[in-house]
């Protein structure tokens, strides 16, 4: 099949790399796929293009630059009418941003069915940030609510990312929940840690280790862990914390760290995400301890395709990608008894991590991959169950 796959994203981050492994998988099961956008393409790494416009992004003020982002509506609206006549595509794959009602626009005028994937209500998000508030508050919603609701379909990242959906006009049943996944060839088991990258963080391998991957923001709950990691050590127990990233919550984080007197807690900085796996590898459990309530954490996945033991709150969007008991062990929001209690019954039990590890990698196999992702929307898109 054709595939036209629209973003409007500078394609780095999480974003870029669902962006390419979704297009990666596409065309893995012998697809076309066609990708139009500001960057085109996604690679690793930033390039020139989306630093300048990452640069320009930050200089114009929000109002301005939310009446640009109605312009690219309807640029989209008029490019992805071009390339439909150009490239014939048997449906359209389109990422959803704020304000671009023009790609869904589109499609309805010629008659072509569209998914369109949504990983977080956006209006909702951007209404709420304190530096960058949205500006045309009450048109970003409407346009979020339209757009999602005539889409042939919308695939969201988590079920209560569907319910906000439903809750503000998406018809009942329109939504699909479909988790992130990951390409398990990627991040896969590997029971032996490195010992030259143990001696360069200053981990020892005997030491039991807690780990995180992620940016370091204050909803990622890492106090949670610290916190509970610190009860541990009270208990007298050898174990170390890995956090592996960057970010606004390193300095808080670090002065929470002195005021434990914690002494084994090791902060990477900024890590490349194809070198995650190697430090994954280090991890003896790894860690999610919160998430904005809408996400579907990556890491998660990766954590699971690396056959790793997996702690995480018992909320939805978690529960939506493990099987507590079976492939992970989970605890009460924000209770940190509850996560230490998780992580000492891992400490004292190999066994257990071993077989919630072997379970988590089976699930990843079976269904939390980008192919299966991709596999489900082609199938939804051609054999007419797209329609709500």
């Amino acid at each position: 099949m054709r595939i036209l796959y629209h973003h409007r994203t500078l394609g780095d981050g999480a974003e870029g790399i669902h962006i390419r492994e979704m297009i990666k998988a596409f065309r893995e099961l012998g697809h076309e796929v066609r990708v139009i956008g500001p960057v085109g393409e996604v690679g690793g790494e930033p390039t020139k293009r989306s630093s300048v416009l990452a640069g320009l992004k930050r200089a114009i003020p929000s109002a301005a630059f939310e009446l640009m982002e109605l312009a690219y509506a309807v640029y989209a609206f008029f490019r992805t009418s071009v390339e439909i006549r150009r490239f014939r595509p048997h449906f359209i794959y389109d990422r959803y941003i704020t304000f671009n009602f023009g790609t869904v626009l589109a499609a309805n005028v010629n008659r072509l069915g569209l998914l369109l994937e949504v990983n977080a209500p956006l209006a909702l998000e951007r209404s709420q940030e304190k530096d960058e508030r949205l500006f045309f508050k009450r048109l970003a919603r409407g346009i979020e609510s339209w757009t999602c609701s005539k889409a042939t379909r919308t695939v969201v990242v988590s079920t209560p990312l569907r319910e906000y959906l439903e809750s503000i006009g998406v018809p009942t049943g329109h939504c699909i929940v479909m988790p992130n996944g990951v390409d398990p060839g990627r991040f896969a088991p590997n029971e032996q840690k490195n010992g030259e990258l143990c001696r360069q963080l200053g981990l020892a391998q005997e030491s039991f280790t807690v780990g995180f991957t992620g940016v370091l923001r204050p909803w990622h709950g890492l106090d949670l862990l610290l916190h509970a990691v610190a009860r541990l050590a009270g208990q007298g127990l050898n174990v170390s914390l890995l956090i592996v990233g960057d970010g606004p919550y390193r300095g808080n984080l670090e002065e929470l760290v002195s005021e434990l007197g914690l002494s084994k807690v090791r902060v990477t900085g900024r890590v490349r995400h194809e070198q995650v796996p190697q430090y994954i590898s280090l991890f003896d459990v790894a860690v999610s301890p919160r998430a904005t309530f809408y996400a579907s954490p990556m890491k998660v996945v990766e954590y699971m395709a690396s056959g790793k033991p997996v702690v995480v709150p018992r909320t939805a969007n978690f529960l939506d990608l493990i099987d507590e008991g079976v492939n992970a062990l989970a605890f009460a929001d924000g209770d940190v008894a509850e996560l230490a209690a998780a992580l000492s019954a891992l400490y004292r039990s190999p066994e257990l991590r071993r077989a919630l590890g072997q379970e988590a990698r089976r699930k990843v196999e079976t269904r939390l991959n980008w192919k299966w992702n991709a596999s489900r929307v082609s199938e939804l898109m051609v054999h007419g169950s797209a329609s709500p």
